[in-house]
């Protein structure tokens, strides 16, 4: 297992050379799922925020809102100072973030769950800057994707993500149970295959793009993507909120996942 400072050296290295993102053209979507209300003194904070493309999107969607953005990444940050005009940048770690108990009223971490060293860790330090009505939303991947089993059939090959280190991939059901024994209730889940459109891999001889692979991105965009169910979904896009009974009660509502957004 690579060490924490292994790690921040990988990223900065990868920043430098990958921007490490969602599609652009998805962000402004992930901001109306927070369901920001228009009115002032409201803070989120994007946790990880890499070089901040989220928040390029919610300076632009959300104006009311006060911004931080919070990463390990000197480059990323760096990055991110270029694309933003009003946000709070700070360099820290996800495990020990330097504000308050119950500073903000939303959080979000978008597909950088899965990297971090301990991911538990992270989700109770999130669970401590957020305010006792906060909303957090988190986009983490799915260990059964559909498009993962289209590689395996296709070219007998799995998705390790091996650029971007260890990657923990876990199902709907055991992200769940990964936030309640971090005192954060799932109020929602929403599958995540691409707003606007879903790159299914496949293979290229010259990196060139094929007539046959637009024919099979076509039918799958058309026929399967529209009708992938959560437990094959690429990602899952939790809604969460601080528990509000006691953590063994919580629990003792059993491990199903919620399917409701909040």
């Amino acid at each position: 297992m690579s060490t924490a400072i292994d790690r921040k050296a990988a990223y900065d290295k990868l920043h430098e050379t990958a921007e490490l993102r969602f599609p652009r053209e998805d962000y402004p979507t992930f901001c109306s799922w927070l369901n920001v209300p228009a009115v002032g003194g409201l803070r989120l904070l994007d946790i990880a925020c890499g070089q901040g493309f989220f928040l390029e999107a919610a300076e632009t969607a959300c104006p009311q809102l006060e911004l931080d953005g919070l990463d390990f990444s000197a480059t990323a940050l760096a990055r991110s100072r270029s694309r933003l005009t009003r946000t709070r940048l700070h360099e820290a770690s996800a495990t020990a973030m330097p504000f308050p108990d119950a500073s903000f009223d939303y959080c979000v971490n978008l597909g950088s769950l899965e990297h971090f060293e301990d991911p538990a860790a992270a989700m109770r330090e999130m669970h401590r800057v957020m305010k006792p009505t906060a909303k957090a939303m988190v986009i983490v991947p799915n260990q059964f994707y559909l498009g993962n089993i289209w590689r395996v059939v296709a070219y007998g090959e799995t998705e390790e993500q091996e650029q971007e280190g260890m990657t923990t991939f876990r199902s709907a059901g055991e992200w769940t149970r990964l936030f309640r024994s971090c005192h954060l209730d799932v109020t929602g889940v929403t599958p995540y295959n691409g707003v606007h459109h879903l790159a299914w891999y496949f293979k290229r001889r010259d990196g060139a793009i094929t007539e046959d692979e637009r024919r099979w991105r076509a039918t799958l965009d058309t026929f399967v993507k529209p009708f992938i169910p959560l437990e094959l979904s690429q990602c899952f896009a939790f809604m969460i909120r601080r528990q509000q009974a006691a953590p063994d009660a919580a629990d003792r509502g059993g491990a199903g996942t919620p399917r409701n957004p909040a």
